[in-house]
């Protein structure tokens, strides 16, 4: 048995006020961690759904006329969906439109998508109804509309409205409430309509490859900044001299105002770490203070035997790592716990109007999670060489008087 392990498993330490206190602070830190993740993931999620995560599109696009489009042909479509990291590729047609309600007019952005565009993301966040289905040879008239405005022109599935499009002349088209959903992003540009692509493309006057944009999903874990870059390469060798331009959008470019939000949660995160940090650290000092002083005899005792103050120190870090770890082990599995009760029944809530999501989002990511406790527990191993420092201060001609 190694000499450090077998000594320091017999000193004496009131050690459970140092390991609730890491206890604690692994709770906290890791709890933060979770729902940090969770905003980020299930917010990105929806955000993505609704707009992709890399879009390309005319630099002069304007959604309030017919103006401006670009090329969306077949052969692109594979080119793009060919680049690395890109997992698929769907076409889309935004139109400005004006919707007469109960209560006024209402402005909205009409999304037209086809067959491909993947709502299964969206689904979960349906308050009613179904998402339409665009399969059909002919034209559908279906569209699923954002609880805001069922809410502001008083709409339940079934009923029918009359969208109107301001362009050179003011155009009308009848659509039928398929379903009703809650968007991930209440600013205007992006809380979508969604309808037929077809529809729209006829209403501009467009051929069936013209499109407002095309948006691009990345596979999950690649960087969409890193995937746009290639895309540009990609846009700009294909693109036809003479022909539309087109330029790359990231969407986080696009809604920043939701972005800045979730940095700002995760400044909030840092802020949480760095407290628990400090608080574990203190609180550990303090225990291992109490530990020295319990057993200066013993420090002295080995002092006379011939025993070095780093061997000496070694044996009381060893004895700190066994409470750190335990501390952080009970930390551990109490977030894990909560986390776990919280994922499956959602028993904390959220209003949504104010926070996107219903129920307080848990993720577990864990490479961070191991990254934290990995972290946590070398600062705090690092900040108690504080007080084993005090160890080469102890004269055992006075310690040895005590015994």
């Amino acid at each position: 048995m190694n000499t450090v392990s077998f000594i320091s498993g017999r000193l004496k330490a009131r050690s459970s006020l140092a390991t609730v206190s890491v206890a604690i602070s692994a709770l906290v830190m890791l709890l933060a961690l979770f729902v940090s993740s969770g905003f980020r993931s299930a917010i990105m999620g929806s955000i993505v759904a609704v707009s992709g995560d890399v879009a390309v599109m005319s630099p002069y696009m304007d959604m309030m006329n017919e103006g401006h489009s670009v090329r969306c042909t077949p052969g692109y479509l594979r080119l793009l969906e060919e680049c690395p990291g890109v997992n698929h590729v769907s076409a889309a047609v935004y139109r400005a439109g004006v919707i007469r309600g109960a209560d006024g007019i209402s402005g909205m952005i009409f999304k037209g998508v086809d067959s491909t565009y993947d709502f299964s993301v969206l689904s979960e966040r349906m308050v009613s109804g179904d998402f339409p289905d665009f399969s059909s040879a002919r034209i559908s008239t279906q569209a699923a509309i954002p609880l805001s405005l069922a809410e502001e022109a008083g709409l339940v599935p079934g009923d029918s409205f009359t969208a109107y499009f301001i362009g050179e002349e003011v155009r009308a088209r009848k659509f039928k409430v398929s379903g009703i959903y809650r968007s991930p992003i209440e600013e205007k540009e992006g809380n979508f309509v969604f309808s037929d692509i077809r529809n729209l493309q006829r209403l501009n006057g467009w051929d069936g490859e013209s499109v407002s944009a095309i948006e691009i999903f990345v596979e999950k874990g690649e960087e969409p900044s890193e995937v746009a870059a290639m895309v540009s390469h990609t846009v700009f060798e294909y693109s036809e001299e003479g022909g539309p331009s087109s330029i790359v959008y990231e969407t986080r470019n696009r809604f920043p105002s939701v972005f800045g939000w979730l940095d700002l949660l995760d400044m909030n995160l840092y802020a949480i770490l760095l407290l628990m940090f400090i608080v574990s650290g203190f609180n550990m000092v303090s225990g291992v203070l109490i530990i020295l002083f319990e057993n200066m005899s013993f420090i002295g005792m080995m002092k006379a035997l011939g025993m070095r103050s780093m061997a000496i120190a070694k044996v009381f870090m060893h004895k700190a790592s066994r409470i750190v770890l335990a501390g952080l082990a009970i930390g551990n599995a109490a977030a894990f716990a909560i986390g776990l009760l919280q994922r499956c029944t959602g028993f904390v809530g959220l209003n949504p109007e104010n926070y996107v999501v219903d129920r307080v989002p848990v993720e577990f990511d864990w490479a961070d999670i191991l990254l934290l406790d990995a972290g946590a527990y070398i600062a705090i191993m690092l900040v108690l060489l504080i007080p084993c420092a005090f160890i080469s201060k102890v004269d055992p001609a006075k310690t040895v008087k005590m015994l």
